[in-house]
Order: structure tokens, then C-alpha cells, then sequence
């Protein structure tokens, strides 16, 4: 029976495994991840979830361990946050290199040196290279959600790839909203029982796995399946928002962007306050919007470039930092690569914030919304890059 609850993104994470009937959890604690795999050992404890559990010594068996799971048919979740997905790198290569369907969440959390308890994103984006398919979550309802999507979505013998449901330690796994927990008889007929096409490793079913020997004929296959997965993603958006009546527009969401020429974009737990800031400063006649890039990996190219169509102005809005890089964050350059090709680009924007778990601000977000404006009216963008978090905006404003 569906009910509605306060819940912290922990908690909904656990139940997100449980309601797509996850057999296999193996997994290592950390912090901020620790109390979603203790959800889910009490409800296995409790009889309450039907799976097994396995004590690993360490963030790299829990995934060696997955991959095995994973290969022998059973439909597998994970969790780890920062120095454990680092520690996990070596055997996340695993599972996309043989369409291993496994879904991990990546409790966002900083990464030495200087560390933290609270998040930035650059311990999943670490991981962008690997072939992990990567969705960014706001709150607690869209970890729940983006769980149950994410299997659909790594199942579909289109895919065969592993997700990673990403969201903001603390910010949102230990923040509690209301949050709708879907009937199990609804999940399972939105979600039907795993079984891999490509391949079994069973005895009375054995299939061999057709992996091409050649690296770059293999990597490619990896490739077009990340490309074939922008389609499922939007896809399985859809079906979801039809049966539970909640989506989130696939790989990117437009907020508030009626008749606006200039817009930023967010991606996580910040959105939900840059929401607040956009209808504050609408309503005070400044033609701002938002958008809320949802999925990383694969990246939304073509959806982006549509964007550009529409606004002139885009302001990029990182809670990562790439040192040394062509410049800017993570998210600016893979947005500066897929507009390169348009003859006629939007001006492009970079802002820094919220690393390390800083809290990112209504008044930071207005100050970036302001430089936002600022370049539409005089058409030149006057830094490309901008550590917003170490401005003294009180003075600044």
C-alpha cells in the first residue's frame, strides 16, 4: 500500500532497493552512507526485504563482489560516498565493460585533502570516465524514485550498464521531506524480474558472454550504449510520471523559463534553494530562470543545444573543481564542448560553490543570477570563472 511519510534520503534509498526487490547487497560502510545499508540490514533483519547481505571487508570487494552477483543473475544494489568510491575506482571499471546492470549510490561526500563529512561531487564525477550511467537527485523522493528508474533503465538489454543515483550527503541523506513510498504491487509491474539477455553464467542456462576481445571495438559498444541511454532515461521518465504520477523530465529540467533569455544550471541539492531565488527574483520583473541538470552520464548534448536555441546566457553553476583544467568545473567544460559546435553559442558562465559541503546560499545564488543578467544586458562576459564562496558578498551586495 502506498503511504507518505517524513524521510531522510537514507531511508528513502533503502526503501528504493527494497521496492525493486534487490537480491544481492553487498557493502562497506562510510559516512554519510553508513545509515542506508543499516536501513536496509534491518529490513532484511526484520523479514521485511527478502535479500542477501554481505560483510565485506572493504569498498573494493563490495563491488568485486557486486560484479560477481551481478553476472550470475541476481539484481544487485550498493552504496559507498568519497574515499570508498577512490578506494572502489579499480573494480568500477568492471561492470560497465561487462553490461553489468548493478545500481550503487553515490552518497556525494568530499575528497582529501582538505576532506569533509559534507558534500561536493567530485567523488562521483571522479568516476565519469568509467561508463557508469549518472543521475544527480535533489531530495529524498527523487532518490526513491531514481532508484527504482534506475534499474529499469540499466536492465533494458539496450543499456545493460550500471547506475549511479547520486545525491548530497547530509544535505539530503540526512534531510528528511515528505516522501511518497510507491505499492510494491505497482513497482513490480513497472519493474519486472531481472534476467540478462546478453548472457548467464548459470548452470542449465550458461549463455557466453559475447565481449569483444578488441579494446576499442568493446569501449565503443560501451559508448553507443551510453548514447542509447539518453532515450531509455527519457523513456522511462515518462512511464514512471504516467504510474506514480512524478517525473523529472529525464536527463534535465526547465524551471520558471517562460519568455526568459538567460538562465543557470544547478545540479543536486542546491536546486531546490536556487528554485526559492529564481521565484523571488521573478517576481521582482528579473527575466532569470533554471535549469536542473538531472543526468551527468550520459550527457544531455543534444538537449543542451536545444537550450541555446532559447537562451543567450547560460551560468554553470560547479560544486566540483578540476585543477589545471582547459578552465572552469567539471560540468562548464562538458557544457563549453557540447555548445562548441553551434555557430551561433550562448555566452557561458562559471561559478564554484558549495565545496567541501559549504552551504550554498540564497544570496550566492542571487549574486550568480545577477552576473547572469548582467552579461545578457552588455553581451560580454567580463570573468569566465568565479569562486563565488570565497567573495565577501556582504559587501559585495
Amino acid at each position: 500500500m502506498e503511504f507518505t511519510r517524513m524521510m531522510e534520503g537514507n531511508e528513502a534509498a533503502a526503501w528504493g532497493a527494497k521496492l525493486s526487490r534487490a537480491e544481492v547487497i553487498p557493502a562497506y560502510p562510510i559516512t554519510p552512507q553508513t545509515e542506508l545499508i543499516s536501513h536496509i540490514a534491518t529490513l532484511i533483519a526484520r523479514g521485511e526485504m527478502k535479500a542477501q547481505y554481505i560483510k565485506v571487508e572493504g569498498e573494493h570487494t563490495a563491488m568485486a563482489a557486486a560484479c560477481g552477483a551481478s553476472a550470475a543473475g541476481a539484481r544487485v544494489f550498493t552504496a559507498s560516498a568519497s574515499q570508498g568510491i577512490a578506494f572502489m575506482e579499480e573494480a568500477l571499471w568492471m561492470p560497465p565493460g561487462r553490461r553489468l546492470p548493478i545500481v550503487m549510490c553515490m552518497v556525494n561526500r568530499a575528497l582529501a585533502p582538505i576532506g569533509g563529512l559534507r558534500p561536493d561531487h567530485n567523488d562521483a564525477l571522479l568516476q565519469r570516465d568509467t561508463g557508469w550511467i549518472q543521475l544527480y537527485c535533489e531530495n529524498s523522493q527523487e532518490v526513491l524514485d531514481t532508484i527504482i528508474m534506475a534499474y529499469r533503465i540499466g536492465e533494458d538489454r539496450q543499456v545493460y550498464l550500471p547506475v549511479a543515483p547520486c545525491y548530497d550527503g547530509y544535505f539530503v541523506s540526512a534531510t528528511a521531506i515528505p516522501t511518497t513510498v510507491p505499492d510494491q504491487g505497482e513497482v513490480d509491474e513497472f519493474l519486472p524480474p531481472y534476467k540478462h539477455e546478453m548472457y548467464s553464467l548459470m548452470p542449465g542456462d550458461y549463455r557466453r558472454p559475447p565481449f569483444p576481445l578488441n579494446i576499442a571495438k568493446a569501449r565503443y559498444e560501451v559508448q553507443k550504449a551510453m548514447e542509447r541511454a539518453k532515450k531509455v532515461i527519457e523513456k522511462v521518465d515518462r512511464e514512471y510520471a504516467k504510474r506514480f504520477g512524478r517525473g523529472y523530465d529525464g536527463l534535465l529540467e526547465e524551471y520558471a523559463c517562460d519568455g526568459v533569455e538567460a538562465v543557470l544550471v544547478t545540479m543536486g541539492s542546491m536546486t531546490g534553494t536556487a528554485r526559492d531565488v529564481i521565484d523571488e527574483m521573478q517576481a521582482e520583473g528579473k527575466p532569470i530562470g533554471l535549469v536542473k541538470l538531472r543526468g551527468f552520464r550520459p550527457f544531455p548534448t543534444e538537449e543542451l543545444r536545444e537550450l541555446a536555441k532559447k537562451y543567450h546566457v547560460l551560468g554553470i553553476v560547479d560544486r566540483n573543481t578540476s585543477y589545471g583544467s582547459a578552465g572552469g568545473g567539471v560540468v562548464a567544460m562538458e557544457a563549453a564542448r557540447a555548445l562548441y559546435p553551434l555557430d551561433d553559442r550562448p555566452l557561458l558562465l562559471n561559478f564554484h560553490v558549495g565545496l567541501g559541503g559549504s552551504d550554498v546560499t540564497m544570496r550566492q545564488i542571487r549574486y550568480m543570477a545577477d552576473k547572469v543578467l548582467e552579461t545578457l544586458e552588455t553581451g560580454k562576459v567580463e570573468k569566465e570563472v568565479e569562486w563565488v564562496e570565497l567573495l565577501d558578498l556582504g559587501e559585495v551586495m
